[in-house]
């Protein structure tokens, strides 16, 4: 019943920097230490990919559901989509027990103010009607299913290396235009970790507190901030671009469990123009 009435209700090519609102930085590619950055082949697939934002919460009784549908439409996608939960709003709070690890941060924060609506849980698809537009969990297949059938006028490719004995990581972004886009473009990474074990409310299970949910996708942290950073500005069909980046890697977080996420989005609509995913190793 609580789900029910839920749902009713809510039907620097290699020098960047970046301003608050997050954490002002240079994140410059060591090409000292790491020699020259990679190059890559010519683009062949400009496929759309799709990004799910998946706004959730340990409090929200109805999340664990939604992330169901989100990893069933993984599974039926392999390499096509890709999920961000991204923990954020009240039910977030980390202030009672036994919901005390704090699974937000600025980046999350942002996101959260940027919807029309605030309310877990509920996600975007490929930011699509703007970045305050919002979808329910019922209605993800579909909208992930037409988005799928488009095409991009750009196509992305994505290398990042783990570098342990200096706590580096090394990011290199390509981008390949098949169209020519006269407007510009933001390039965000985002930061993502998986197998992270705490307490999770779920409505119908037993126990409806679960002490041992396993959340996946989590929104860490970015590296380019939630705004991103320049990435195009009219782009004629085969105009190549490349980013690449040194980021300091916070010890916290498990680079096996890890995933870079490189989204590109349109600045004068906000919507997701292509989306990528690369394993930290």
């Amino acid at each position: 019943m609580k789900r029910i009435l839920f749902f009713s209700l809510i039907l620097m090519a290699s020098c960047d920097y970046i301003e608050d609102p997050v954490l002002p930085f240079t994140i410059s590619y060591r090409e000292d230490l790491y020699g020259p950055a990679p190059t890559f082949d010519a683009a062949t697939d400009f496929s759309q990919n799709v990004l799910i934002e998946d706004f959730t919460a340990h409090k929200c009784g109805n999340c664990p559901d939604a992330a169901v549908i989100a990893d069933e439409i993984l599974e039926a996608h392999p390499g096509d989509v890709v999920l961000v939960g991204v923990h954020a709003g009240p039910l977030a709070d980390a202030s009672s027990a036994p919901f005390v690890t704090d699974w937000t941060n600025a980046e999350s924060n942002y996101f959260w103010d940027q919807l029309d609506f605030q309310a877990n849980p509920l996600g975007r698809i490929n930011r699509s009607g703007g970045v305050g537009n919002f979808f329910a969990p019922t209605v993800w297949v579909a909208e992930t299913n037409a988005l799928l059938a488009n095409s991009s006028p750009l196509a992305l490719q994505m290398s990042v290396n783990f570098q342990a004995d200096n706590n580096h990581l090394n990011i290199h972004v390509n981008g390949q235009f098949n169209a020519n886009f006269p407007g510009s473009s933001h390039l965000v990474l985002l930061i993502t970790e998986s197998n992270l074990v705490d307490y999770q409310l779920w409505y119908n299970h037993e126990p409806e507190i679960v002490p041992d949910y396993d959340f996946k996708h989590v929104l860490r942290g970015s590296v380019s901030g939630p705004e991103g950073l320049n990435f195009s500005d009219n782009a004629l069909a085969g105009d190549q671009i490349q980013k690449d980046y040194t980021y300091s890697w916070n010890s916290e977080w498990v680079p096996q469990n890890s995933h870079i996420v490189a989204l590109v989005y349109d600045d004068a609509t906000g919507e997701v123009m292509n989306v990528m995913e690369a394993h930290v190793e």
